[in-house]
């Protein structure tokens, strides 16, 4: 009964192990974005699951308790601006490189927290299962553990631009394609 009583109020937002944080939700949903332009690389086909773990994240730490539910829809849009940001930054020449590296492996220390095939999308999930989940995934990693790193930053940046290349050179509108393309050709010049 007890435990039935912390699910009800966990799922109503009055009691909440962790609190939701809306700076860790715009880190993760930069970090799915940048996941989402390396995946137009097929080597890189891997972090599909990274992705989503990522928007989970995103989704958990926006939610404040007064609603259990961020749409796919939603999630899409604001990762669509996340991309959007993104691109407009690496055009006028921000080194994302080291936002990349943190993002990969901040990723890696919530896959080894959570295994996010355990949690698949089901729509008829009750709202007990529902703020289990919500609790795990805001009790997970928040950033990286790991602040000494092998390769250098130098690797990290050529990930980067091959994404960007990669994503501009795809048959679908992507916004500011040429002027990334430029941004990749003087950056492998």
């Amino acid at each position: 009964m007890k435990k039935l009583l912390t699910i009800a109020l966990l799922s109503i937002g009055l009691l909440s192990p962790v609190q939701a944080d809306s700076e860790v939700a715009d880190r993760a949903i930069r970090c799915s974005a940048l996941i989402y332009i390396e995946l137009t690389r097929p080597e890189m086909a891997g972090l599909t699951a990274g992705e989503a773990l990522m928007n989970r994240i995103y989704a958990y730490h926006l939610i404040d308790g007064t609603d259990m539910e961020i749409t796919n829809g939603q999630i899409t849009a604001a990762q669509t601006e996340a991309i959007t940001t993104l691109t407009q930054e690496y055009i006028q020449g921000v080194n994302l490189a080291e936002e990349y590296r943190h993002c990969i492996f901040w990723m890696t220390d919530i896959a080894k927290y959570i295994n996010i095939s355990e949690y698949v999308s089901e729509d008829n999930k009750n709202k007990e299962v529902q703020a289990e989940e919500m609790a795990l995934f805001l009790s997970a990693p928040k950033e990286s553990s790991v602040t000494i790193f092998k390769n250098p930053i130098k690797t990290w940046e050529q990930q980067v631009d091959l994404g960007f290349a990669a994503w501009a050179s795809q048959e679908l509108k992507v916004p500011y394609k040429e002027a990334i393309l430029v941004k990749v050709s003087e950056k492998f010049e």
